[in-house]
């Protein structure tokens, strides 16, 4: 995964399905972890290449305009900055544009994109490819281990063949004393 990410983050909501027409202070903010959070879990070690953009008119208060979450790089289009203008100053700024995959359905951010020679990709392309590296990344089930050598009925029927004349064993075998009788 060693290219670099620049996701315009509510678009990306949005396409998620996370956000729904008008959301509160506090909707927006638990849909930016999670997608976050998300982020994080499919990047991991490489979340340091990844950079999610926000408008800050729907910051949480007192945000700074930019900050890291695990790793990745949160920044909030700040003043009359629209998140669009921020994503393509970043754009406009990038070193290795090649290597810059930007995320967003937007046009005009897919055009700047372009401009650069960057990687562009729509949100559901890159929604389906955190899909698949989230699935790759799970651990897969342990396989059962083989049965050891004799781990049979004859031979666990032997190796506990005297239990029934053990004394503190005769409640576990007849716990209700018929055997007395």
């Amino acid at each position: 995964m060693s290219a670099v990410y620049l996701i315009d983050g509510y678009n990306l909501l949005f396409a998620m399905g996370v956000l729904h027409g008008r959301a509160g202070p506090h909707g927006l903010e638990k849909a930016r972890l999670r997608l976050l959070g998300l982020l994080h879990g499919v990047h991991g070690d490489e979340s340091g290449a990844v950079t999610v953009v926000f408008d800050a008119a729907h910051a949480p208060p007192g945000v700074a305009a930019e900050l890291d979450y695990q790793g990745l790089h949160v920044r909030f289009a700040v003043g009359e900055q629209e998140a669009d203008d921020l994503i393509e100053l970043l754009i406009g700024q990038a070193a290795a544009p090649k290597d810059l995959t930007v995320v967003s359905d937007d046009h005009r951010i897919q055009q700047a994109g372009r401009r650069r020679h960057c990687i562009v990709q729509g949100c559901q392309d890159y929604l389906d490819w955190l899909d698949h590296h989230r699935r790759q990344s799970r651990p897969q089930p342990l396989e059962a281990p083989e049965k050891p050598p004799g781990a049979d009925k004859q031979h666990w029927l032997a190796e506990f063949a005297d239990l029934d004349e053990d004394p503190d064993m005769k409640d576990v075998f007849d716990p209700f004393g018929f055997e007395k009788e």
